[in-house]
């Protein structure tokens, strides 16, 4: 109820200071109400009341040999709907200045279905060639406009980027070319730690690693073709204290992770192609599958050092159409194994943590048809999501499996989106 209270005061505010005429400001409301149904056959990892699908979750097979998240589910969700705000300010320090604040109801916990949260909120400086944003908003390797069109609310993660997180980021612009820096802190997509249930916030292992994720980015943009590149760079501290036979010593460890991206884009008239790439290291904040394990350990001390997974995904997605659309995403990944052999604890699958790790590799194909009219968009969408995982003996020496089972999850999905 606080929370409704406090959108509706919100509300009145702006509209008072839009009533006042504010000199110099602008405010420019924006959002849509979206509602989509799905049925899924395969229960999944997912978010927001599983409308936020990702992979078919494997957790084994009962005692008849049957899988035991082969199972039929539907839904139907108001959740995605959201309500935005754009700032046009006066000029600051020779630059045009803005502000953007936005709100969404997916930020699932399971005593709240529907809980109101920030997607973005930042202040932009817009100089005639360079550019300064403060605050929360897409990660730089979402790719700026160079990414898929589809229905699901996953926007093609785990092979896409998903991403929001507050930032310090430098855009400096020459002709077509546009380089960025950035520093980035996470905020709900967190990296995984072994400590995650002592906290009361998840992203405890990066700001134990005290240094911000720096990330930097180039892109190309002429007559509707985009290309772009960028790498990342982070530090976390996996743990805060380890344990050994000697007693329990504070953790003094960390895990230097990196990671790279390339994608294209073509958009002209009716058809519009993107094509995406990404390869790295512990990418589990970016909605990513892979993680970390321990690579060596002290009995005595407990002291341990830690070893990236390596995985990486690809995506082609093509859309054709304005008032009717149909499209496709096609998206494949895979886990290439830690850079250094796993320490063996003697439980069989070593000490590791993350996102599926042990998913040896996915794809997926969606192909979707839509109708856009007006302020209204509706489109109907089958999502086939397959991932392998990892089964059997399991290899110290680059943390993957001598089998794999197949998971496999159908979804169809239909949405419909009002847009102001």
């Amino acid at each position: 109820m606080k929370r409704i209270w406090g959108l509706l005061c919100l509300i009145g505010l702006t509209t008072y200071a839009n009533a006042q005429e504010v000199k110099d400001v602008k405010l420019d409301w924006y959002g849509f109400v979206r509602n989509e149904f799905f049925i899924d056959s395969y229960k999944g990892l997912d978010a927001a009341n599983e409308t936020f699908y990702l992979v078919p979750l494997y957790v084994g097979k009962d005692a008849n040999g049957e899988d035991i998240n082969e199972q039929a589910s539907s839904n139907l969700s108001a959740l995605a709907s959201r309500i935005g705000l754009r700032i046009s300010g006066p000029e600051i320090l020779g630059a045009k200045s803005s502000g953007n604040i936005e709100f969404d109801f997916g930020g699932i916990v399971k005593t709240e279905p529907t809980l109101f949260r920030i997607r973005h909120a930042n202040m932009v400086l817009d100089w005639e060639s360079s550019r300064l944003l403060v605050g929360q908003t897409w990660h730089p390797f979402w790719g700026g406009g160079a990414f898929p069109t589809v229905a699901g609310l996953n926007t093609g993660a785990p092979f896409q980027a998903f991403n929001r997180s507050p930032m310090v980021r430098y855009d400096m612009i020459s002709g077509n070319w546009t380089v960025s820096g950035a520093a980035v802190y996470e905020n709900q997509y967190t990296s995984k730690c072994f400590e995650a249930s002592n906290f009361s916030t998840p992203n405890q292992a990066q700001r134990n690693g005290v240094m911000p994720e720096l990330v930097w980015s180039t892109e190309y943009h002429h007559n509707g073709f985009t290309a772009g590149v960028g790498a990342q760079i982070k530090r976390i501290k996996p743990r805060m204290t380890v344990t050994g036979t000697e007693g329990k010593f504070k953790a003094d460890e960390f895990l230097t992770s990196s990671g790279f991206m390339a994608y294209f884009k073509h958009k002209q008239d009716k058809l519009s192609v993107v094509a995406k790439g990404y390869c790295g290291q512990n990418m589990t904040h970016l909605t990513f599958l892979g993680g970390y394990g321990v690579a060596t350990r002290d009995e005595a001390t407990g002291e341990e050092t830690y070893t990236n997974y390596n995985n990486y995904t690809t995506l082609l997605n093509v859309v054709y159409g304005k008032k009717w659309q149909v499209g496709a995403l096609f998206g494949y990944g895979g886990n290439l194994g830690t850079t250094d052999p796993l320490y063996d604890d003697g439980s069989g699958k070593g000490i590791v943590t993350g996102l599926l790790p042990n998913v040896q590799n996915l794809a997926r194909v969606s192909p979707h048809v839509a109708l856009n009219v007006s302020k209204l968009r509706v489109v109907a969408e089958y999502e086939l999501t397959i991932a392998n995982y990892g089964v059997g003996a399991f290899d110290f020496s680059d943390g993957l499996y001598a089998d794999k089972h197949q998971t496999m999850n159908n979804r169809f999905c239909v949405m419909m989106m009002y847009l102001f």
